[in-house]
């Protein structure tokens, strides 16, 4: 095993998602350190194994967990399926090690790699002196001490990696909040003040939000590209006078830590949408899948997409939705698959379609995104099926239900499949008719001629009066018209189409509806 940094277990299991390892034992609780990656190889001695993280492929037994105990192996990680979970979990136990439970269609390269990766948040860096910073919490106890600030490292999800805890050194609350929840609080200056510091290739002082204490910044890059930020508190007494500087240095020694944490996570990333992609379609052994992602097979979900309003959503901006979603649910203590396919974000809930409280997630995330990524997005909410094995159709319903919210038939940002067959009716009324001369034909086009020869306003007229459910009256206070001279119009455009028969004025109101003459509502 190379000599590497370690985490903790807690920190291991918390990064890598219930998605990628679920605990089966926990002997020791979350706190001790774990190390490098091990695949398990029966044929060679069992040594240098202190802290390692053991991958045993294949069936494993007691006796493996006894030795690897022994060995003083920190988790052992298997695969359902290949073992009486319950019997290795009660060895677990007996040899003081935890045992954690990976999904069968990981392979183990991915979850080597996975957590290879994630111990680059404790692999050895560049400190910006001349000493060495041993983790990215050293680091930011380094730059804080020469800075005279409190410091932070972050991702681009605005995920606090690592922050300084140098003894005096005052922070606000804001910081104390990233802390405890370890990402950045939700404010309206968020989205600029990021912006600022990511479009500059140097420093950058931040004054916003106004209550709080000023901070400097700096993106950290790799080649070019975005991997984070630092940021560091300017309290009561200013920043050292090279600050900058100490800013600068520290964003290269960074650069390494971030690049392969972002690598882990792409990771966790990409075999998350893999496994959410096959249980979207139904492929595969879907009750496994269910499974790991914390879904009871047997029981009752809800399929949600979002999708911006007009075009398709970059990658990068559908990940963003897609974490946004899985942030939202967990705060709600609600089981949720969350993901990206095709360009869209989907989650798959186990919650009713009808929830009040799902709908208010889904717009809350909307807002967000909003702010966030700015554009328009929409939300469609397919039918609650009854198990996982029929989400497929719940996928069609929320795709429908999010095709039917980005037309022109339903002005809501959040739309549910069964609220929604009036507006997926006309729409493919309209389709069908779309390259006909039938939509914009008789009798619609006898009025607008007539309007365009004489200068009146009969198809307005109608407009109003077929939205108003055929109440003259109130057609006529929307027009601004006493009652009966409406009824005077009405007699007058009876005398160019046959507006008494029910069939003539089914087919007007449909052709002033597609056209897009009538506003839902009337």
């Amino acid at each position: 095993m190379t000599a590497r940094g370690r985490i903790t277990l807690g920190v291991l299991i918390d990064s890598l998602g219930a998605d990628v390892v679920r605990p089966l034992a926990l002997p020791h609780g979350r706190e001790p350190l774990v190390g490098s990656p091990v695949i398990y190889d029966p044929e060679e001695p069992q040594t240098g194994l202190d802290g390692a993280v053991l991958l045993v492929s294949g069936r494993p037994s007691a006796e493996i967990l006894a030795r690897a105990g022994e060995s003083g192996v920190a988790v052992v990680v298997v695969k359902p399926g290949t073992c009486d979970e319950q019997a290795l979990a009660t060895a677990a136990k007996a040899a003081g090690t935890a045992l954690l439970a990976a999904p069968p269609e990981l392979s183990w390269g991915q979850l080597y790699t996975l957590v290879d990766a994630l111990l680059a948040m404790v692999a050895p860096a560049e400190d910006p002196g001349a000493g060495r910073a041993a983790d990215l919490f050293a680091l930011a106890n380094e730059v804080a001490m020469r800075v005279g600030g409190a410091v932070a490292i972050e991702d681009l999800a605005m995920r606090v990696l690592a922050y300084s805890t140098v003894e005096g050194q005052l922070i606000d609350d804001l910081r104390r909040q990233g802390i405890l929840g370890r990402r950045v609080p939700e404010h309206p200056t968020n989205p600029e003040e990021y912006a600022a510091v990511l479009r500059s290739d140097g420093v950058v002082w931040s004054y916003e939000p106004r209550e709080f204490y000023p901070r400097l910044a700096i993106a950290v890059r790799s080649h070019g590209e975005a991997l984070g930020t630092i940021w560091a508190v300017q309290a009561e007494e200013p920043l050292a006078a090279d600050a900058e500087r100490v800013l600068a240095e520290a964003a290269a020694a960074a650069a390494p830590h971030l690049a392969r944490i972002n690598l882990a996570a792409d990771e966790a990333r990409r075999f998350r949408d893999e496994c959410l992609g096959r249980l979207l379609r139904g492929v595969g052994a879907v009750d496994e899948l269910a499974t790991s992602f914390g879904l009871p097979p047997g029981e009752p979900v809800t399929v949600v997409t979002l999708g911006p309003y007009a075009g398709v959503a970059d990658a990068f901006a559908a990940s963003h939705v897609a974490d946004l979603l899985r942030t939202a649910y967990l705060a709600y203590r609600i089981r949720a698959a969350t993901g990206v396919a095709e360009g869209r974000a989907y989650a798959i809930v186990a919650a009713e379609a009808s929830a009040p409280l799902l709908r208010r997630i889904t717009m809350d995330v909307l807002s967000r995104v909003s702010e966030r990524l700015g554009g328009s997005w929409r939300a469609g909410i397919g039918r609650t099926v009854a198990s996982v094995a029929a989400v497929p159709a719940g996928v069609r319903q929320a795709e429908e239900a999010l095709r039917a919210v980005c037309g022109l038939f339903s002005q809501e940002p959040v739309g549910a499949h069964e609220e929604l067959s009036a507006a997926l009716f006309l729409m493919d009324v309209e389709a069908a008719l779309r390259a006909k001369p039938s939509l914009s034909g008789e009798p619609l086009a006898l009025v607008t001629a007539h309007d365009a020869k004489h200068g009146t306003h009969y198809v307005h007229s109608l407009t109003v009066w077929i939205g108003a459910h055929y109440d003259v009256p109130r057609a006529a206070e929307l027009l601004s018209l006493h009652p009966n001279t409406l009824r005077y119009r009405l007699r007058r455009i009876g005398e160019l189409i046959a507006l008494d028969d029910p069939d003539t004025r089914l087919v007007l109101a449909l052709q002033l509806r597609l056209s897009g003459a009538t506003k839902p509502g009337g």
